[in-house]
């Protein structure tokens, strides 16, 4: 029996060590999103879904406001369509991820009409989220490293294999990094389609609704307790535009008149889109350079 029981014990620490070092190692290629939940507390984010997650590089903002009065440095803390969206969850989790003690924090928060929309698994009467059972909504510990609780709670996420391709890097600053696009013009355009089909078929199951926004509102509330908040409205192909604009009429004046209400700045690079997706939706590593400082020239002007 205690020879039994000593092979369980010493199998049990060998899986913890290997497990271990797997995600100390390669965390950020395996899983796109479990290096947040292993870093310290924060000042600065940047929130949203994949389009900030992959478009907005927290080092471009570190540099750019290098001698600014700024609480930095920048953390991503966006995630998929999936997993964000603005309600008490995110906020929540955002509240986690502080650090209290800011003050000059910089929090630039994307907006577009999916974030606020009512989601099929929905029901805010009985305070149900679509979302909750879902990182980093389902997240207790969101410092700890290595981090079981998301290996517990998150497993179907990790692909192991991607250790191997690492086609994709979540950096420790929460920036994902898409490494080996492809460069032929054919598969772009069926990834082009496949987001275009993907957010037709959230036009017709979801729906647009004052809730979400009204929450959203308590966040900048809060964030300006700790620093300047920053609403952007990303850039993305035409098509894309179209199908948010038809789902939700007015939204930009929707959340311009939130600005005015709270005293925030509203960036709009959605119009005359200069910037060049790989797949209408998403802006590549080189583009978000770019992008990220007009974001910071736009910012600082509004200072």
């Amino acid at each position: 029996m205690k020879n039994f029981l000593f092979k369980i014990v010493l199998f049990s620490a060998l899986l913890t060590a290997a497990i271990s070092f797997i995600l100390i190692g390669y965390g950020g290629n395996v899983d796109y999103f479990y290096l947040k939940f292993t870093t310290p507390k924060q000042s600065s984010f940047i929130l949203g879904d994949s389009r900030s997650m992959q478009g907005i590089q927290p080092r471009v903002i570190n540099e750019y406001f290098v001698d600014n009065e700024f609480d930095l440095p920048m953390f991503n803390y966006s995630f998929t369509i999936t997993q964000a969206a603005y309600g008490p969850p995110y906020t929540q989790s955002v509240k986690n991820k502080l650090l209290s003690t800011t003050k000059n924090g910089l929090f630039i928060l994307s907006v577009h009409p999916w974030l606020f929309a009512q989601r099929e698994a929905d029901n805010f009467d009985r305070n149900i989220f679509a979302e909750e059972n879902t990182p980093p909504h389902n997240m207790r510990f969101v410092t700890m490293n290595p981090n079981f609780e998301y290996l517990f709670k998150n497993f179907h996420y990790f692909h192991f294999k991607a250790i191997i391709k690492k086609n994709s890097e979540l950096h420790k600053d929460g920036w994902l990094e898409e490494k080996n696009l492809p460069k032929d013009t054919l598969t772009l355009n069926k990834w082009k389609k496949n987001q275009i089909d993907i957010y037709n078929g959230f036009a017709n199951r979801w729906k647009k609704c004052s809730f979400r926004m009204e929450e959203f509102e308590k966040m900048i509330v809060f964030l300006q307790n700790h620093g300047k908040v920053v609403l952007v409205r990303m850039p993305i192909d035409q098509e894309l535009l179209d199908i948010e604009q038809n789902f939700w009429v007015g939204f930009d004046d929707d959340i311009k008149a939130l600005s005015t209400k709270r005293n925030v700045s509203f960036i709009d690079f959605s119009k005359n889109n200069i910037y060049q997706t790989y797949d209408g939706n998403h802006i590549d590593k080189f583009g978000g350079v770019s992008f990220t400082k007009a974001l910071c020239d736009s910012i600082k002007k509004s200072l």
